[in-house]
């Protein structure tokens, strides 16, 4: 009887800590699906980003769009102004994409395709020193917030053409589907830590695929957050 109870004792902390690890598991998705329909209602990253993010982004500010910490060291610019980049930089993104994967399947469009692109997106992108010669970097501060500005008027435009129905079309449901199937990777489960957004190893980080929309989520505190999002 004693070695029954005793060999019993691990297995019941083992499937107690499968129980919380799939409970989080289930908190995660569920802050990304949050995430996903605030954007949905919204047409807006940084707002279902400042609703859902870490309360320290800082790191995921930094880590992701066209600059790297060389860049921001040899700009010289603010913390305020990297927030703003990275937004804008995320908003024009998914705006894009949820714009031209509400219209069709993925596998009838092509790199050289662009007659999705509203016309007036077009005229800009065209205009526009930091869409030529491969994306060109912003050489001073002052170019910089050109770069946002910018991004948020392809942002504003993409919002007035947004079809109706936007990300509940079937195309849209179709291409979520393929996204998913095409990722190569894992649709759910975590990892212990990230130091692209400066999540230490002893934090679990959650990853949920949502498709376009691909989540690190992470506790802080007694509520999921999203640490970041993967672009490809």
């Amino acid at each position: 009887m004693l070695f029954i109870f005793f060999a019993a004792i691990p297995h019941s902390m083992f499937a107690q800590k499968n129980s919380a690890e799939h409970a989080k598991e289930r908190r995660a998705g569920q802050v990304a699906d949050r995430f996903v329909n605030r954007f949905r209602a919204t047409l807006d990253f940084g707002r279902a980003w400042k609703a859902f993010r870490l309360s320290d982004p800082s790191c995921t500010h930094r880590a992701n769009g066209i600059l790297d910490q060389a860049d921001y060291e040899r700009l010289k610019v603010s913390s305020r102004t990297i927030e703003k980049l990275y937004v804008a930089t995320m908003n024009y993104y998914y705006l894009m994409a949820v714009h031209d994967l509400s219209l069709a399947p993925i596998d009838s469009q092509s790199d050289s395709d662009d007659s999705l692109t509203p016309n007036e997106v077009k005229v800009i992108v065209k205009k526009s020193k930091f869409f030529q010669n491969d994306d060109r970097k912003p050489q001073n501060a002052k170019e910089v917030g050109e770069l946002i500005s910018t991004l948020d008027q392809l942002s504003a435009l993409y919002r007035k053409d947004m079809p109706a129905g936007a990300m509940k079309s079937p195309a849209w449901r179709a291409n979520q589907k393929y996204l998913i199937a095409s990722s190569g990777g894992d649709h759910g489960g975590a990892l212990n830590g990230d130091a692209t957004f400066c999540v230490p190893e002893k934090t679990r980080v959650y990853i949920v695929d949502r498709g376009l929309f691909y989540f690190y989520v992470v506790e802080e505190g007694r509520t999921m957050k999203v640490a970041g999002l993967g672009i490809d």
